[in-house]
C-alpha cells in the first residue's frame, strides 16, 4: 500500500473528543462507527483528517486486493465469489466497490452490491459503494483513505474494485498490493492491447467470460 500519504511526526491534525470516541469505537469493532468514519471521510467532514491521522498507527495488517477492468468484464461478479472464497478461509473482508458519477448530475447508481448476493447477512463481510466523484483514475480521492479504515477496524482482507476503468484509469495500484485486471474476448485487436497502459499494472490477469469466442487468443 502506498504511504506517501502518511502524516509526519509532530504534524498529525488535532483530534477531537467525539471522534477520538469513534475512533476507540472503530477500533474495538463496531461496524456503526466504521461507517460513520467512512462517511466522514468521503464527505470530507472537518476533523476527518485527524481521524485518518490516529487510524494510521493501526494499518498494515490487510492485504489490499484490486480488481480492475473494463466495463462489463465481470469485476463485481468475481469479488463476490472472492470474498466468498476468503470467507471460507475464515478471514474477513472489507469491500469497497467504485462507481462511475454522472457528469452531468455528480450522481452514481452505486448498484454494485446488487450482485453480491452471497454474502449478504454476513457481519464479517463489510461491503461500502463509493462514487468516484469525477475523479479519472478509476478510483474516488477517499478511497485510500476508506481502505485505511477497514486495515486499523481488523478486516483481514480489503477488495477494492475500481469503475469500469479504461486505458489510463491505473490509481488503484497506488493503493493495492495486488492487482487483477480483467479482460474479455472481444474486447479488442492486437494494436488495442499494445496501447492499454492498464495492462502494465497488473499482477494477475483474468480471462473472464472464458467459454466467449475468442478466448484463447
Amino acid at each position: 500500500m502506498d504511504r506517501s500519504d502518511a502524516p509526519e511526526p509532530g504534524d498529525a491534525p488535532t483530534l477531537s473528543a467525539a471522534d477520538a470516541a469513534l475512533v476507540d469505537d472503530l477500533l474495538d469493532g463496531s461496524h456503526r462507527a466504521l461507517a460513520r468514519v467512512i462517511t466522514k471521510i468521503e464527505n470530507h467532514t472537518p476533523g476527518y483528517r485527524a481521524i485518518v491521522s490516529a487510524l494510521h498507527e493501526h494499518t498494515g495488517g490487510a492485504d489490499v486486493v484490486g480488481i480492475t477492468g473494463s466495463p462489463g468484464a465481470g469485476k463485481s461478479t468475481l469479488v463476490d465469489k472472492l470474498a466468498a472464497a476468503y470467507r471460507d478461509r475464515d478471514e474477513t473482508v472489507g469491500v469497497i466497490a467504485v462507481d462511475p458519477s454522472s457528469p452531468y448530475t455528480g450522481g452514481a447508481v452505486l448498484g454494485d452490491r446488487i450482485r453480491m448476493g452471497s454474502n449478504v447477512g454476513d457481519m464479517d463481510v463489510f461491503f461500502r459503494s463509493m462514487s468516484a466523484r469525477g475523479q479519472l483514475g478509476g478510483l474516488s480521492t477517499a478511497t485510500a483513505d476508506a481502505v485505511k479504515a477497514l486495515d486499523a477496524f481488523g478486516k483481514d482482507v480489503v477488495i477494492l474494485e475500481t469503475v469500469g476503468a479504461g486505458q489510463n484509469e491505473v490509481d488503484v495500484v497506488r493503493t493495492a498490493d495486488t492487482v487483477a485486471v480483467l479482460v474479455q474476448p472481444g474486447s479488442g485487436d492486437d494494436v488495442q492491447t499494445l496501447k492499454a497502459g492498464i495492462l502494465e499494472i497488473g499482477d494477475v490477469f483474468v480471462v473472464n467470460k472464458a467459454d466467449m469466442d475468442g478466448a484463447q487468443r
